[in-house]
């Protein structure tokens, strides 16, 4: 069986997803031939070039990019199409071979129409406005022309069948998946926070600066890492600036080495507002390191009461109190932290993930024969 993925975007979860997908699958003695369509840059994060054929669509008007994914789409002949982002499901949509089935993975619902997903926060109930409202019918009519859409949560499951319009047979729920580290993180007394993420405004970044300048007033020795970059990075500094804590708080930028940046830390923090399964969480539960997360999207199946602490999102006092009930309970970390550790490889093992990823192909595919 040969599946092409296809992607628009070079980086963060679908493209950590995908790429961590092709590699695990190109591995196998026995799996499927592989290969990625997608810009080039995704070799830099460590993809190996036989798995790639460079190609990038720069907007929903790119006639060159679609033209190009068009040649290497006939030339490649694959027997599925995965998409793993938005774009990548338009361009798929309209230039592929009607013949070639395709599969989409809907990874999110834009902060602009997030008003109608998530259920709690500053974005619920949020009226979509044009631009957003556009956005999903656009997704509801590309999911009209792929033969299934993939939901990596219940919750997006639920949304896409309920308010899309999905119909449920083209719909399934297949977990997103990372590779679970031989050694778990060592059990530790809470000192150094870590977020990992786009600072952009649905990761509510600056809900966790806040929270943490709050709680370092009275305690010092505390420290913040916050891996990643966005248009709320300057904000981000700047109130750390004004608190004069600068040397509590490092802003790593964006980084492929996440398992690395994770073991300079003892706990993880995810204040996001608009979620459905993310990759980073997902990482940090596979350490073992306690997690704190918001209570949106598909977040309250991954990191149940058993393993995390889940806290309403843009709550700035709760994140606080949260943060310090890890520090003041130090035998906590380590009872979340295992508990998370233990439901990663369960539920979300990245060799769990691609085996439901052939299965979902071999049958499609054996559908068509």
């Amino acid at each position: 069986m040969k599946v092409v993925f296809v992607l628009t975007q070079d980086r963060y979860g679908p493209a950590d997803l995908t790429t961590s997908l092709a590699v695990e699958l190109a591995e196998r003695a026995k799996g499927p031939d592989v290969i990625i369509l997608g810009p080039a840059s995704l070799a830099d994060a460590g993809l190996p070039r036989t798995l790639l054929r460079p190609v990038r669509v720069r907007s929903k008007t790119d006639v060159r990019g679609f033209s190009a994914f068009s040649r290497l789409l006939k030339e490649l002949s694959p027997d599925i199409i995965h998409a793993q982002d938005r774009r990548a499901g338009l361009v798929s949509a309209l230039v592929a071979d009607r013949k070639t089935p395709i599969v989409l993975t809907y990874h999110g619902v834009p902060d602009n129409a997030a008003g109608g997903w998530v259920q709690a926060g500053p974005l619920r109930g949020r009226p979509s406005g044009v631009a957003g409202g556009s956005r999903l019918v656009a997704d509801a009519l590309v999911s009209r022309k792929v033969a299934c859409t993939v939901a990596p949560s219940a919750a997006m499951a639920d949304f896409l069948h309920h308010k899309l319009r999905v119909p449920a047979g083209r719909l399934r729920l297949l977990h997103n998946g990372v590779a679970i580290p031989r050694h778990p993180h060592p059990p530790a007394d809470i000192r150094t926070f870590i977020m990992v993420g786009s600072l952009t405004v649905r990761k509510a970044a600056p809900v966790l600066v806040k929270a943490f300048l709050a709680i370092t007033s009275h305690r010092p020795g505390l420290r913040l890492l916050m891996v990643g970059d966005g248009d709320e990075r300057r904000r981000c500094e700047e109130l750390v600036r004004r608190s004069g804590r600068a040397h509590q708080v490092e802003f790593v930028g964006y980084r492929t080495d996440v398992a690395a940046q994770l073991q300079r830390a003892d706990a993880f923090v995810l204040p996001s507002l608009n979620e459905n399964q993310p990759l980073a969480l997902l990482q940090a539960m596979a350490t073992g390191m306690p997690c704190i997360a918001t209570n949106v999207g598909g977040m309250p199946e991954m990191l149940n009461g058993a393993c995390g602490l889940l806290i309403p999102p843009g709550d700035v006092h709760s994140l606080g109190a949260a943060m310090e009930r890890l520090i003041d309970e130090p035998s906590l970390g380590g009872t979340l932290g295992g508990a998370a550790r233990t439901r990663a490889a369960e539920s979300f093992s990245l060799s769990g993930c691609a085996d439901d990823h052939l299965r979902l192909w071999t049958n499609i595919a054996g559908s068509l024969q």
